[in-house]
């Protein structure tokens, strides 16, 4: 079950009736704390970590700072200003306490107005774009404690859905690479058996579609015999740059490169061109002297190379289908990053 821990500041009886009304919802595990002392207390305890933090209005110092230590230790943010970032509440702060607020919608997973006319004022600022609009029942008959509770729950799982790699384990990793592989081959006797029990399914597959191997992934259980119930995918949070990864299958090794190069250039490089490019190497046609020989023609040998690396820990292409020596560079780590990166928001 989720666990969300709203913080609030102490003496302010409307925030408080607001943040109770949040921790009834029965399907998510909710605290409330006022105190920054016995937050920044229990940050120091991993095993005490919630998923993710809702602060609720910004005039505490005290608290924005807890946040922020929140957020280095690598807590999820939810924020909602409840009206604390208007421009005129705003203008009278010193400079600094400004840039700490900036920081703090920055690094919020999402931000929550109160009113359409907040998200405007909010959307202007530039700090973020991910800005949700619930209704507050305790100043508006328009809406309702129970409808509160589950837009707020669909925020939390958006949040959740967000920047999904970072919360796969190893495990799920893993049995990512080898349905790529299985689903590239069709056979799976080019791959180990998986532990279906130690895979998050619904990370891996909600990953997979947002990389636009999907498909390629089904294809993988489907070869390997893997029986398993739906999983139903839900949205996430998109970086602004995000766009769906296009296809370049049925291209040359030449073109596909080319394309890899250019993604790459754009820090956006998706998993689903690696698959492509580990596809194509396996074709019978591709021969290894010829296809050196073309990518040194281009100047595109080197980045091929370093490439090559990247290929067998994503999609475990065999040494068997590489035309050189995969080579461990800069270059090769800046792949690895531009990936890891993809959907970071």
């Amino acid at each position: 079950m989720l666990s969300v821990l709203h913080i609030y500041p102490p003496h302010n009886a409307m925030l408080a009736q607001y943040v109770n009304m949040l921790t009834n919802d029965s399907m998510i595990k909710s605290e409330a704390i006022d105190d920054v002392n016995a937050l920044t207390l229990r940050l120091k305890d991993p095993a005490q970590h919630p998923d993710l933090i809702h602060q609720h209005g910004c005039n505490h110092p005290g608290i924005t700072k807890a946040t922020a230590l929140a957020y280095r230790k690598g807590i999820r943010i939810v924020l909602t200003p409840h009206g604390e970032l208007e421009p005129w509440e705003m203008k009278n702060n010193m400079p600094a306490r400004n840039s700490m607020l900036k920081n703090l919608v920055a690094h919020s997973y999402a931000v929550i107005a109160r009113s359409s006319m907040e998200a405007e004022e909010l959307s202007k600022q530039g700090w973020n774009s991910r800005i949700e609009t619930i209704r507050n029942p305790l100043i508006t008959h328009t809406t309702n404690a129970e409808e509160l509770m589950v837009k707020h729950r669909h925020i939390y799982q958006r949040v959740m859905n967000s920047n999904i790699l970072e919360l796969m384990d190893e495990a799920t990793q893993d049995a990512l690479k080898t349905l790529i592989k299985a689903g590239i081959t069709g056979d799976e006797r080019w791959v180990r058996p998986i532990d279906t029990e130690a895979v998050n399914w619904h990370h891996l597959l909600l990953y997979a579609q947002l990389e636009g191997v999907k498909t390629l992934v089904e294809r993988g259980i489907l070869a390997m015999g893997i029986q398993m119930r739906e999983v139903e995918i839900t949205h996430s949070f998109l970086p602004d740059s995000y766009t769906p990864p296009e296809s370049v299958i049925g291209k040359s090794v030449i073109d596909i490169v080319r394309h890899i190069q250019k993604q790459t250039s754009k820090q956006q490089l998706a998993l689903l061109s690696l698959a492509e490019l580990d596809a194509a190497l396996r074709r019978e046609d591709v021969e290894d002297d010829l296809l050196m020989q073309q990518l040194k023609a281009e100047k595109i040998d080197g980045f091929f190379a370093s490439l090559l690396t990247v290929l067998n820990e994503q999609t475990g292409l065999d040494e068997g289908y590489m035309p050189c020596e995969p080579t461990e560079n800069s270059e090769t780590k800046q792949i690895r990053k531009i990936i890891k990166k993809h959907l970071e928001i």
